[in-house]
């Protein structure tokens, strides 16, 4: 059962059901990132549920006030995470923007624009492109402004504010669509070897016998199962951090597992997913499904939060195939209740093979790629462990730590929780279990790390200040521990946390704070920086050292 069909005594449940567990307690508003900007009732999900009740019973409200109510919501589900009914306001939010853009309110001028977004390498991507509006050399987190930064007031965006260019080639447009794991030269260190990265660097020897031990025991049972994976990479990973991408394949093939990456990926449909065009959004989906017809995987894993949660929970319900899709929703006057309306909607008659290409194809299948590496490696987390996805993972010890590296000052990485992964998806130890294993960093959690940093997809740009205010509670977490490297899993979670980083501590600081860059990187990088250092290749190129990069 996924995350969104959840059950009350049992029994299935879907918003309606929702409406009636609010009691008004008010625990939502203790925790709503909203308020704390805004500081008016209809800011949180109690105030948003109120308004739901009242649009769907047929009050009159204005259209316009009802867009701009609704469309003030980060989906950081933290109301949820809090509710000690089990409302899902979350839930609520979304069918009153399904209802809106079904009677026609969205404005389509928005509806035009979000399609833009759609595919891989979609329109907007290749207009910036071919005027020339791209970055040439390589992402640090931290850099100048951009060349459109004149055009920013006219969105209501500080001309100070820093959004990546997208790369001169994406991705799936720079390399081939298979990667074969047998093809990857990896030779693991022996003792000598580990002493001499271990000396005079900030380079745990313990821990990188394990992670080598880990790895290599990982290689050896992947490629005996001829594991392999289909690579879905996502727009904003593929034309922003296309070397997140290929750090992601060479990680994978290091680890003995194929990756296929086929060129002709779409968007999941997340951007007019969340702003309620539900029709829009199955048409994509629906595009989706078909694109992995007659390929062989074992699990699709991707590296944006937001596009695995659509595939694990929102698929299944913008086709019928649980119990929480969408439909209409009508006032009972007379039992005092709402009323699901799923007949009138057609999509299973419309989308009649969504079904057994969800089924065969995606159910079951979706990982995140924090999860396949915690899995493949065996890496334990408080206790925690899951079981291995490739077969059974050979029983490892806890990570040791060398106790003369502990007098080496080792540079410090701290974690930002995605929403759409941590409470979205349950996956909130395993990214944390993998910067704990890094042998040449130092992880260290901060304060709140699961706080929504104000990205919420796009509502960091068309909430520009609200965004930057819900940001600031983050930046005071990141000043608390003083990293040398922020971590995250998410690319728009990746945008926000550049932008506000460079405002607060880099060339965008002003003050005592400035200082020196501060780049936001990945688990995945951070651990293939890693193992590279322990192969041949990686060794001469760091002189036997810590790779430059840090």
């Amino acid at each position: 059962m996924g995350v969104s069909e959840k059950t009350e005594n049992g029994k299935k449940r879907d918003v309606t059901g929702d409406f009636l567990l609010c009691n008004r307690c008010g625990s939502c508003r203790y925790v709503c990132p909203l308020l704390s900007v805004y500081r008016e009732e209809w800011a949180g999900a109690r105030g948003k549920v109120e308004l739901a009740e009242a649009f769907f019973r047929g009050e009159k409200i204005d259209d316009k006030e009802l867009r701009k109510i609704f469309d003030l919501c980060l989906h950081c589900m933290t109301c949820e995470e809090n509710c000690p009914s089990g409302v899902r306001a979350d839930e609520i939010v979304m069918a009153a923007r399904a209802e809106m853009a079904r009677r026609g309110m969205m404005p389509r001028v928005k509806r035009l624009a979000l399609r833009l977004l759609e595919g891989a390498d979609n329109g907007l991507f290749r207009v910036m492109r071919s005027l020339g509006l791209v970055r040439r050399g390589p992402l640090h987190g931290v850099g100048g402004k951009s060349p459109i930064s004149i055009f920013y007031p006219l969105l209501g965006w500080p001309r100070e504010r820093f959004i990546p260019l997208p790369a001169e080639k994406p991705f799936l447009a720079s390399g081939p669509e298979f990667y074969p794991a047998a093809d990857a030269e990896v030779s693991w260190p022996d003792e000598e070897t580990l002493r001499r990265l271990a000396e005079g660097a900030p380079f745990d020897r313990m821990r990188a016998e394990e992670l080598a031990h880990r790895a290599a025991a990982a290689r050896e049972r992947n490629l005996a199962a001829g594991a392999r994976v289909y690579f879905f990479v996502g727009h904003s990973v593929n034309n922003f951090f296309p070397e997140e991408a290929r750090a992601v394949v060479r990680l994978l093939n290091i680890l003995g597992v194929d990756v296929l990456a086929p060129r002709d990926q779409l968007c999941c449909g997340a951007p007019v997913y969340y702003a309620g065009d539900i029709e829009g959004a199955r048409g994509s989906a629906m595009r989706v499904l078909e694109s992995f017809e007659g390929k062989r995987y074992d699990w699709i894993v991707s590296t944006c939060s937001s596009g695995s949660l659509m595939l694990k929970n929102e698929f299944p319900r913008l086709f019928d195939l649980n119990y929480d899709g969408y439909f209409e929703i009508s006032w009972d006057p007379e039992l005092e209740t709402f009323r699901r309306n799923p007949e009138r909607s057609g999509t299973r008659r419309k989308y009649a093979r969504a079904e057994d290409l969800y089924r065969s194809h995606v159910e079951g299948k979706v990982r995140d790629v924090n999860e396949l590496l915690a899995d493949a490696l065996g890496l334990r987390h408080e206790g925690k462990a899951v079981k291995g996805l490739f077969g059974e993972a050979e029983e490892l010890h806890e990570p040791r730590r060398d106790e003369t590296a502990a007098a080496k000052p080792q540079p410090v990485v701290t974690y930002h929780h995605p929403c759409h992964l941590s409470r979205g998806q349950d996956v909130d130890w395993q990214p944390e279990a993998i910067l704990e294993a890094l042998p040449g960093y130092r992880f260290v959690r901060m304060k709140d790390a699961d706080r929504c940093c104000g990205g919420g997809g796009a509502f960091a740009f068309l909430n520009a200040d609200a965004s930057a205010e819900i940001a600031r509670v983050k930046m005071d977490a990141v000043a608390a521990v003083h990293p040398a490297v922020v971590a995250t899993a998410c690319p728009l979670c990746r945008i926000q946390l550049m932008d506000m980083i460079r405002r607060r501590f880099g060339t965008g600081a002003k003050g005592k704070e400035k200082a020196a860059e501060i780049p936001v990187r990945t688990p995945a990088e951070l651990l293939l920086e890693d193992l590279e250092s322990l192969l041949p290749a990686g060794r001469e190129a760091a002189g036997a050292a810590i790779p430059s990069a840090r």
